[in-house]
C-alpha cells in the first residue's frame, strides 16, 4: 500500500473517528437524560439500570447518576481520541515512529481497564440511584463483552511490543550506509 494510498484511508476513518466521538457522548447523554427525567414513555426506547427505579427521577438523581453513567462513554471516546491521534499520524506519513508506539500502549491500557471501568460504574451508578436515609444497594455485573475487550488490549499490548521493536529496526535501517 502506497503512502498516499494510507494517507487517503486514515483521512476517511478520521472522519469517522471523530463523527462516533461526537456522537457517543451526544448519544449516551441523550440516552440518560431520556429515560431518567420524561420517564417510561418512550416505547422505541428501552433502558435498565444495575437497581431497580421508578422513573423518571428527580433532577438531582439523575444528575448524580449521570457522571458514572458515562464512565464507559468516557472510555470509549478515549479510545476514539488514540485513534485519531495514531490515524493522523498515519495520514502524515509516520508509520514506524515512538508516537505511534505510544498510540498503541494506550490504547491496549484504555481496553484492559474497560471491564474495570463497567463495574465502577455500575456499583456508582447503582449507590447514586438507590442512596436515601434508609440506605442503599450496590450492584454490578460483567459480561462477556467487558472481557473481550480485555483480551483485545492485551492483544494490541502485544502489537505495541512488536511495533516498538519495528521502529528500533527502522532506526538502525535509517542508520546502516
Amino acid at each position: 500500500m502506497s503512502q498516499l494510498s494510507i494517507s487517503r484511508f486514515s483521512r476517511k476513518l478520521l472522519i469517522l473517528f471523530w463523527f462516533s466521538l461526537i456522537f457517543v457522548a451526544v448519544l449516551n447523554t441523550a440516552f440518560w437524560f431520556i429515560p431518567t427525567l420524561v420517564g417510561e414513555s418512550f416505547d422505541w426506547l428501552t433502558v435498565t439500570f444495575p437497581v431497580e427505579v421508578t422513573l423518571p427521577l428527580p433532577v438531582m438523581r439523575s444528575l448524580l447518576g449521570f457522571i458514572p453513567s458515562m464512565f464507559s462513554p468516557f472510555l470509549t471516546m478515549a479510545l476514539l481520541w488514540q485513534l485519531i491521534v495514531l490515524f493522523r499520524l498515519y495520514e502524515q506519513g509516520a508509520i514506524f515512529e515512538r508516537k505511534n508506539v505510544d498510540c498503541y500502549k494506550k490504547l491496549s491500557y484504555l481496553l484492559i481497564a474497560s471491564p474495570f471501568a463497567s463495574i465502577f460504574s455500575d456499583v456508582l451508578v447503582s449507590l447514586a440511584l438507590t442512596l436515601d436515609d434508609k440506605g442503599f444497594k450496590l450492584s454490578t455485573e460483567a459480561n462477556d463483552a467487558d472481557i473481550t475487550m480485555m483480551v483485545i488490549g492485551l492483544i494490541v499490548r502485544v502489537i505495541a511490543v512488536v511495533m516498538e521493536r519495528a521502529v528500533e529496526l527502522h532506526e538502525e535501517s535509517e542508520l546502516t550506509i
